[in-house]
Formats: C-alpha cells, sequence, structure tokens
C-alpha cells in the first residue's frame, strides 16, 4: 500500500506542478498580448489542460488522497477527514471558476466547447463535440 501511496504522492506533485507552469505560462502570455494589443488567446487547452479542465487540482487531489492512503494504512483512518474537507473545497472552488469563466465574454463560447469535451478533473481522452464543430484552438 506504502508504494501505491508514494506514486501517488510523487505522480500528484509533478502533475500539479507541470499543469501551474503550463497555466502561469498561458496567463503571462495574454498580458504580454494585451500589452501590445493583441486579442487574447481564450482558453488554455495545450498540455496537461488538454485532457482536464483543472489538472492542478487533480494533481492536489493525487497527493492528498495519497497522504490519506498513508495515514490507512497505520491505522490513522480518521485522518482522512482533512483529505475529504480538502477535496469538498477544491470542488467549490472548481465550480467558481468555472462560473468566473462563462461569465467572461471573450471566452465564455470557447469554454462551452471546452467544457464539452474536456474532463472536469481527470485527465481523460476528449470526448466528441456534440455539435459537430471542429474547436480551432485544439
Amino acid at each position: 500500500m506504502d508504494l501505491v501511496a508514494t506514486v501517488m504522492c510523487s505522480s500528484g506533485i509533478l502533475i500539479a506542478y507541470f499543469a501551474d507552469a503550463q497555466l502561469h505560462n498561458f496567463v503571462t502570455r495574454n498580458k504580454n498580448l494585451k500589452h501590445v494589443g493583441k486579442p487574447l488567446v481564450p482558453i488554455l487547452d495545450k498540455g496537461l489542460w488538454y485532457y482536464s479542465r483543472h489538472p492542478n487540482y487533480f494533481g492536489e487531489q493525487l497527493w492528498w488522497w495519497g497522504l490519506a492512503l498513508y495515514a490507512w494504512s497505520i491505522g490513522y483512518g480518521w485522518s482522512c477527514i482533512g483529505t475529504i474537507g480538502n477535496t469538498m473545497c477544491l470542488v467549490y472552488v472548481t465550480k467558481l471558476v468555472e462560473d468566473r469563466m462563462m461569465n467572461q465574454k471573450y471566452r465564455a463560447e470557447a469554454y462551452r466547447m471546452y467544457q464539452k469535451t474536456t474532463s472536469i478533473w481527470v485527465p481523460w481522452f476528449k470526448a466528441s463535440d456534440p455539435s459537430g464543430v471542429k474547436n480551432k484552438n485544439a
């Protein structure tokens, strides 16, 4: 069980790190585009963000559930309460982020398409768009 927990924790750290680095680069690029008066890129759908709308949250959850598995394996299952609380907080934060994305006019339509084709947390293969319209950013 320790091996599984170690893999979960290590993977979680790596996924969260790379997802956050990709997000930072995207935000920086958009700031630079805005500064020179060019149109902003509406959504980040490259790298880990191609497979998940919130891969950084997925990585964080892997970390916390890996820690919970460590605790469970040594008889401290009650400590999973913290992990469950963290998961509930991230579910709420995810809802807030999704709402904010939909309230920004320049990205609402692109994000709506992204929602239809991309897993919310767990990285997964793209779903086909039910409208039949190809995503020009993909």
